[in-house]
């Protein structure tokens, strides 16, 4: 079976683990005289690895300063976290949450088209000119609604354009 192509964020987030992995797992910040040096330690021994000069700005050194240990804390805080959402998903049912059709919406889509309105002509006699406005009333009229709004509170009414729904695809296809 075919492996899903990785994304740009996943090649960027194996990236940075491999760097984390590589990387010494010790740092620290020396003061020598003016500047700060930080420095990596593994079981070669100790490296210097940049120097701060003491005219660097003090935000920008603490984001050196800080930036091993933060990037270490950030990968295991998301570890931590993805691991608890798989979790959360295999605990909870598999309910596939669907957004409740828009009838309305789609019925006022319809009314605008050219090909619903020259249906609503031939099969329901609406009257020239083929305007959306009268493609609307016509509608309400043959579904029994005072507004479209009631497609999606009542389930006879939202059955009810189903069916002309399903009338003009029908229609469309002859």
């Amino acid at each position: 079976m075919k492996q899903p192509e990785v994304s740009p964020q996943q090649k960027r987030m194996d990236a940075i683990r491999n760097r984390v992995a590589l990387a010494a797992p010790e740092w620290s910040v020396k003061s020598d005289g003016g500047k700060l040096c930080i420095t990596a330690t593994n079981e070669e021994g100790t490296a210097l690895v940049a120097t701060i000069v003491d005219a660097a700005p003090i935000s920008d050194s603490e984001m050196a300063i800080n930036a091993p240990d933060d990037l270490i804390w950030l990968l295991k805080t998301y570890d931590a976290l993805a691991g608890r959402y798989r979790t959360l998903r295999a605990e909870s049912p598999r309910q596939e949450q669907q957004k409740p059709k828009d009838y309305a919406a789609e019925c006022a889509m319809k009314c605008s088209e050219p090909a619903f309105k020259k249906f609503l002509e031939e099969c329901h006699g609406l009257q020239r000119p083929l305007t959306d406005d009268r493609a609307a009333n016509k509608v309400r009229f043959i579904l029994n609604v005072g507004s479209r709004g009631e497609l999606n509170d009542d389930p006879a009414a939202a059955a009810r354009w189903q069916d002309l729904r399903n009338s003009f695809d029908a229609w469309r296809r002859t």
